[in-house]
């Protein structure tokens, strides 16, 4: 619970509005709102799903701070074009993935404190509201003697709707929510929100305001993208934006209230209504007060759908039929052209944001407020005047030499000898020698690992640190050498709790053994699961000796007496895993390490680096010091927190996988190198890229964990296990390990 001056809040009205808005809480549940709606992808060409894949705490935390600092814009609408089965065309302007979930956050603040004030003549978009209580309505004012109505139209409302008038009437109904429920200097929670310097600050009383209204602003101003170019809208609100709904009761609800204290029955659903009489006069009346108060507003009257008429003579509202006292529910025509929902006249452009140090010549900028005064489309030349990059959409499919790279991953490999990396705009520019030049969008990128001689430009490391990208750099055969961290990701009560932890010995014996549990009871899982077929004795015997130091690291007093176990149970595993190889060019008698001396060992050494790695990024994600270990320490300085949490993933994900491609011959012997004079042996290059890829594939792969109820990727439970630790250290619960089940 938040606290003021050492005393602690309650209730819901002392907690500001606009922290309330950014707080990273409100910014998941919109991400999870807005993935549970679906929809299409936006001009980005980004759609939910690959959102999803890329989606991570510090990302959605980094969009609330954009909001935060004012630097968030949104990029253009998608005009998707819908025909309509009565005829004619319903044009959608739909939002990208990144700027609805800003979008959600912000009406999760709004409808609690806009939708009271709305009148109960407003049906639509509104909680415990619906089309039917709405055509209920209609139908009791029928029987208490309203048989005289006016079935309205207005002429295409949501594109008519005037941006100052709508900004003063949310700027008016959110000035008597604050006065209502003031907003105190305070936090949402006892944990700051971008960091310690923001734990807590002072709100103006018309702070939150001004931040709703300029992102609305923002979203109605925003161009939309057409075949012809980018078109300017001075008036309107986009259909298929998730703000929209909320805004178009606001914008009538003067309207409602005015009719409300008349003595005609008004009920609305949307822009369609219905102004109901007890005779054709006063039905008259209602159309000339209708139309005045249109007029005042910037709207008006369709003047062949909007119709005088009556029960007697019948009428179809909001998909029911009225003929007297009966009132039936109409079945609309299905569709001829059913299957293709949406016409494909749409720009072949994707947009993203231009870098903010393009050049913008005179002759650009004249030419384009030439084309704003004729409310002409802006053609793609004149885009970045605009602050958008275009490309052409194509699927994007990239693998070489020198980086593995798809669409939907979410980690850049570099691996050619001699690559170098510069920044172009919001891309890596990715070069190596005598290979095709290859460029990956930097908004795409969660993490990069670096292997060997390749270089990267002071604007790409600066860009990682500013956009929190995780790079970690290795030698040629995967050794870890370090990292680029940046330092705003550290949170210093964080900071603080994982230091006193590291001198808290029982913390320290309770986490190692939950780890090494972890550990053990995924290996033993693993086995048995390839052994369901095969029943091969050596296996299940070893399957119970895991049981046996599973039971005694749970009893055992010492981390040393821990390690021992984790140790023995290890030894068992590797045994086993050699029992079930098929391949006869592959052998496993002892694992062992750098280096890896025989293929078998090479492609698990491989595949532990890179789980080391990714793990590692997650860790600094977090704001997690990645030295501080539980398990795994000593006197030299190593990520052994990255050691520790590494462990009870490395059957699930590593083993499991090295076994299938060994089985399933997707390697050969001819794919390893020579000996090394030390006698290592390591994947060439062409077979380390096919590893890279099912490595990828693997983290992809959808599994279920108690903390969510759907089921995620490896690489969100990678995450949420990293976030797990990092509650064991600030909330008290002890850490619980990920056990895989089947």
């Amino acid at each position: 619970m938040p606290s003021i001056n050492g005393k602690r809040c309650t209730g819901k009205s002392q907690v500001g509005r606009l922290q309330q808005f950014l707080d990273p809480i409100n910014f998941q549940r919109a991400w999870e709102k807005v993935a549970a709606n679906r929809g299409c992808a936006g001009v980005d060409r980004q759609t939910v799903a690959q959102f999803g894949q890329q989606v991570e705490q510090h990302r959605l935390l980094k969009l609330a701070r954009q909001v935060a600092r004012g630097t968030y814009r949104p990029l253009p609408l998608r005009q998707i074009v819908i025909p309509k089965q009565s005829g004619g065309q319903r044009i959608l302007r739909v939002p990208t993935v990144r700027d609805r979930i800003v979008q959600q956050a912000l009406l999760n603040v709004l409808h609690p404190l806009l939708d009271p004030q709305f009148e109960p003549v407003s049906f639509a978009y509104r909680p415990g509201r619906s089309h039917k209580l709405a055509v209920q309505q209609v139908t009791a004012w029928h029987r208490r003697g309203y048989d005289w109505l006016l079935d309205a139209d207005i002429v295409s409302y949501f594109d008519q709707v005037e941006h100052g008038r709508l900004e003063r009437e949310v700027q008016e109904r959110l000035s008597k929510g604050s006065r209502q429920q003031t907003e105190v200097r305070t936090g949402l929670s006892d944990r700051p929100l971008f960091g310690a310097t923001h734990s807590s600050f002072c709100l103006h009383p018309s702070a939150f305001s001004a931040v709703a209204l300029d992102l609305i602003h923002q979203w109605n101003t925003v161009p939309t993208l057409t075949p012809a170019g980018l078109v300017l809208t001075e008036r309107g609100i986009p259909q298929g934006s998730v703000v929209s709904p909320i805004l178009a009761n606001v914008y009538l609800d003067d309207f409602d209230e005015a009719l409300q204290a008349s003595r005609f029955k008004l009920v609305r659903f949307a822009d369609d209504f219905v102004m109901m009489g007890r005779s054709r006069a006063q039905a008259e009346q209602a159309r000339a007060r209708v139309a005045e108060l249109l007029e005042g507003m910037g709207l008006q009257l369709h003047p062949e759908k909007t119709v005088i008429t009556s029960f007697k003579r019948g009428f179809r509202f909001l998909g029911h039929a009225f003929v007297g006292d009966l009132v039936v529910p109409v079945k609309r025509e299905k569709s001829k052209g059913k299957g293709q929902q949406a016409e494909r006249e749409e720009s072949p452009y994707r947009i993203v944001h231009a870098d903010a140090s393009a050049r913008i010549t005179p002759m650009q900028q004249a030419f384009l407020e030439s084309l704003k005064a004729s409310q002409q489309a802006i053609p793609p030349p004149l885009f970045v005047v605009l602050g958008y990059e275009v490309r052409k959409a194509q699927p994007f499919n990239l693998k070489s030499s020198e980086v593995i790279w798809t669409a939907g991953m979410s980690t850049l490999y570099l691996v050619q000898q001699g690559t170098t990396v510069n920044k172009d705009h919001g891309r890596f520019i990715i070069r190596a020698p005598e290979t095709e030049t290859i460029e990956v969008p930097i908004r795409e990128v969660e993490r990069i690992l670096v292997f060997g001689n390749v270089q990267l430009t002071t604007q790409v490391m600066s860009v990682c640190l500013e956009a929190a990208i995780s790079v970690v750099f290795l030698s040629q055969l995967g050794d870890y050498k370090g990292h680029l961290w940046s330092a705003e990701a550290e949170v210093m009560n964080v900071a603080m709790a994982q230091f006193e932890r590291h001198q808290d010995g029982a913390f320290q014996l309770a986490t190692a053994r939950a780890i090494v549990l972890g550990k053990l009871a995924n290996a033993r899982q693993m086995l048995l699961r390839f052994n369901r077929r095969r029943q091969l004795t050596g296996v299940a015997a070893a399957c119970e000796g895991l049981q046996t130091d599973m039971d005694a690291a749970e009893s055992a007093s010492t981390i040393e007496a821990i390690r021992g176990y984790e140790g023995v149970g290890a030894a068992r595993f590797f045994g086993a895993f050699g029992q079930l190889i098929t391949n006869p060019g592959f052998t496993l008698t002892e694992r062992n390490r750098r280096p890896p001396k025989d293929p078998t060992n090479s492609l698990l050494s491989f595949g532990y680096t890179l789980l080391h790695n990714h793990v590692l990024s997650l860790i600094l994600a977090e704001g997690l010091n990645p030295f501080f270990g539980n398990l795994h320490g000593s006197e030299r300085k190593q990520t052994f927190l990255a050691f520790d949490l590494v462990e009870e993933f490395r059957s699930p994900i590593v083993d499991a996988l090295v076994l299938r491609l060994i089985n399933r011959k997707s390697f050969s012997p001819t794919d390893f190198t020579w000996p090394t004079e030390k006698g290592g042996v390591y994947l060439n290059n062409t077979a380390r890229r096919v590893f890279l890829q099912r490595f990828e594939d693997r983290l992809g792969q959808s599994v279920s964990h108690p903390d969510i109820e759907e089921k995620v990727s490896y690489r969100r439970v990678l995450q949420l296990q990293v976030q797990r630790y990092k509650r064991s250290l600030t909330d008290g619960p002890l850490y619980e390990p990920y056990f895989k089940r089947g």
